[in-house]
């Protein structure tokens, strides 16, 4: 229950938050479950000290001065659903069972010795935090979270309901354009392709941030294609601190909101997500080179050009292993070889290649010991699982295209989109 207590606190205060900064109602704020972000990116500036001031303050800027969208209130999201969805990710050992989550819920209890103790630790070379120099919001979340509670079964509690939290702040961005597509078959397709994925669902109910980063990648999407722009910039902020991985996240969903928007004169509102992920990358990377922190496993090389094409080996020989995909990405690879007929599709096609593109410069361009652990371990299934929601979408989005009137192939834009 004190995971539950700490959760709702951090949603309240994001919502009061909100309410202020944005000048929505208040009732809105508390239905919406993205206003726990806020919170959490303001938490998170202020665990940085006097060097996240510029992040807090490009945030609450954010949502003050971007225009107001269109109401949009989430009190129609399919809250049963959800609360179905929070039983299946708790309901597992409330003990580490994958050996990662030994290290992302040992770093969990430090917030047990005070606020911010998470971000010192990593700041301090003789801690040897592993790895090093890797950003800190989500362990700190499940602190935060767990209310300062060193109590593993907490800890565990916490870190599924965030992962929840995560699926439903995605659910949230994409709920006005996903009714609108809506129909039988997309939708049980869709869920099919689900139920194909077996490694989504291990990842689902564990503590890795894989999932809840493609998840929040995905909402930083469906916020811009929406224009719900401060919501996605704080998504963008909690997502650059989550994981490295993050900002490429970012930049794809930025690619993918242009792509779905044009280049129009309001193009800076579609970058400002990624102009903060930028400031909270920025401002982590230089802190950790002024406390002394190498970092390691993420620095970037000179590319091997030539390991590009093991990199495509390795990524299709992952994907299509029934073992662990089922046949959920062959079904996505069929949906990227039709024509779209809905604008959301080509800005998912576009958010799924620089997301790639982006993922392969980083493992070209990375240190040998990653390429090694890419060919050996399970890193490039980590990286599906985080690309997987937009995979989802795309079947959504294909299964459920109209027959466009006239001719054939033309794109069929929302209704927000013809009225313009």
């Amino acid at each position: 229950m004190m995971a539950f207590a700490g959760l709702a606190l951090l949603h309240l205060m994001g919502s009061v938050l909100r309410a202020v900064a944005s000048r929505e109602r208040l009732s809105d704020a508390v239905r919406s479950p993205s206003s726990a972000l806020l919170a959490l990116g303001l938490l998170a500036a202020s665990a940085l000290g006097g060097a996240g001031l510029v992040l807090a303050s490009a945030l609450l800027l954010c949502a003050r001065l971007t225009p107001r969208p269109p109401s949009q209130s989430s009190e129609r999201l399919p809250w049963l659903v959800l609360g179905g969805l929070v039983v299946v990710v708790l309901a597992r050992p409330w003990v580490p069972i994958y050996w990662d989550e030994f290290v992302w819920l040992g770093k969990a209890r430090l917030e047990a010795l005070g606020f911010g103790a998470g971000v010192s630790a990593a700041l301090d070379p003789a801690q040897h935090l592993v790895p090093p120099g890797y950003p800190p919001l989500w362990p700190l979340a499940v602190g935060w979270v767990s209310l300062g509670a060193d109590d593993l079964a907490v800890h565990v509690a916490a870190s599924g309901l965030l992962t929840a939290l995560c699926a439903a702040v995605a659910l949230e961005a994409w709920w006005p354009r996903l009714e609108d597509a809506a129909g039988g078959r997309s939708r049980w397709l869709t869920v099919a392709v689900l139920a194909s994925a077996p490694l989504v669902i291990v990842h689902l109910r564990s503590s890795y941030v894989d999932l809840p980063v493609g998840l929040l990648g995905a909402a930083v999407f469906g916020f811009l294609v929406t224009e719900r722009v401060p919501l996605a910039c704080a998504a963008a902020v909690v997502l650059a601190g989550a994981k490295d991985e993050g900002l490429a996240h970012v930049f794809a969903a930025t690619a993918g909101a242009i792509a779905v928007h044009g280049l129009r004169s309001r193009v800076l509102q579609w970058a400002s997500p990624a102009l903060l992920g930028v400031i909270s990358v920025v401002t982590w990377r230089w802190l950790l080179h002024s406390r002394g922190v190498q970092v390691h496993d993420h620095a970037l090389h000179a590319p091997l050009v030539e390991w590009t094409g093991t990199f495509v080996r390795l990524l299709a020989r992952h994907a299509f292993d029934v073992w662990s995909w089922g046949l959920s990405w062959c079904v996505v690879l069929a949906m990227l070889t039709l024509r779209p007929s809905r604008v959301e599709v080509r800005g998912l096609r576009w958010a799924l290649g620089v997301n790639l593109a982006l993922m392969a410069g980083a493992l070209v361009s990375g240190p040998e010991r990653v390429r090694v652990f890419a060919e050996s371990g399970t890193l490039m299934n980590r990286l599906l699982v985080q690309v997987w929601p937009l995979g989802a979408l795309l079947v959504w989005f294909v299964l459920s295209a109209p027959r466009p009137p006239g001719r054939a192939g033309h794109d069929v834009l929302p209704a927000d989109d013809q009225a313009r």
